[in-house]
């Protein structure tokens, strides 16, 4: 069956340069192109003389548009985010610096185990730390999209904080790497502290806070506590039932330990005092 054709979805004023600046390094069989052999067959060989422009930096992307029988396959970018080395690369990072701790973790190393080469890293990502701080970007971003869905059928207040608890605790089993990362390697780094705070941990205060303050609207919460104070104890409380898991090995049911957290959140520990 003929391949199917690429269409450039970008102009080609914008390749040529970048084609006669590499067109020295590309060989095709072990045999070296001229200048007129390549422009000649730009279109061709335009993936591999201007990896800048499709795909591979986020601030430069651009993609091929596949035609034909197997257009379905332009869903999956070939590089750049979403793609399976991009993938491969931060599953890599995550495992590498779990294992080794961030100082000792060398791109190389996070390279080897992705089965890529030290240089393909600087194809996706600026630096290790613009790795690592993608994979958290990503991780946070996939608890906070399955709260959302979640919440579309689950409407009870107290139903919703216990979901996100168990979202949450949830965490450990579903990527302990990262478990370990966050728990550890991220809070010896003031500056990966400072970002995560800004970004990820006051995004999850907030939902927290929105639920509390419904729940308080509909009289279910008492309305005299500080609903902030709630939303920091609730990720406080959990957070450190993470720490546990990391540091002693101890697996905790999700589910059941969400209730439990909650209700001593929500009732407190006095004999008598249960709704």
């Amino acid at each position: 069956m003929e391949a199917p054709k690429a269409r450039l979805s970008t102009s080609m004023g914008e390749v040529l340069p970048l084609i006669h600046k590499k067109w020295e390094c590309i060989k095709i069989h072990g045999r070296e192109l001229n200048r007129n052999s390549l422009l000649a067959n730009g279109t061709r060989f335009i993936r591999v003389a201007a990896p800048e422009i499709f795909g591979v930096r986020p601030e430069l992307k651009r993609r091929l548009k596949i035609t034909g029988p197997d257009s379905e396959m332009a869903a999956v970018p070939a590089t750049g985010p979403g793609s399976k080395k991009y993938q491969r690369i931060l599953d890599a990072a995550v495992e590498v610096i779990a294992e080794r701790g961030y100082f000792s973790s060398p791109v190389s190393a996070i390279a080897k185990r992705a089965g890529v080469a030290d240089g393909t890293i600087y194809l996706y990502f600026k630096s290790k730390d613009d790795v690592l701080r993608t994979a958290i970007d990503e991780t946070f971003n996939k608890f906070h999209r399955q709260v959302e869905e979640e919440f579309k059928t689950l409407k009870g207040p107290r139903e919703q904080l216990e979901y996100i608890a168990q979202v949450h605790l949830e965490s450990h089993a579903v990527n302990r790497n990262m478990a370990i990362l966050m728990q550890t390697e991220v809070r010896q780094s003031a500056k990966f502290i400072a970002e995560f705070s800004h970004h990820h941990l006051v995004k999850y205060i907030q939902v927290v806070r929105e639920v509390v303050r419904r729940g308080q609207q509909e009289g279910i919460f008492r309305r005299d506590v500080s609903d902030g104070v709630v939303a920091h104890c609730m990720f406080g409380a959990i957070d450190e039932l993470l720490s546990s898991a990391v540091f002693t090995g101890r697996v905790y049911d999700a589910k059941a330990t969400a209730a439990q957290v909650m209700d001593v959140l929500l009732n407190g520990i006095t004999a008598g005092n249960r709704e």
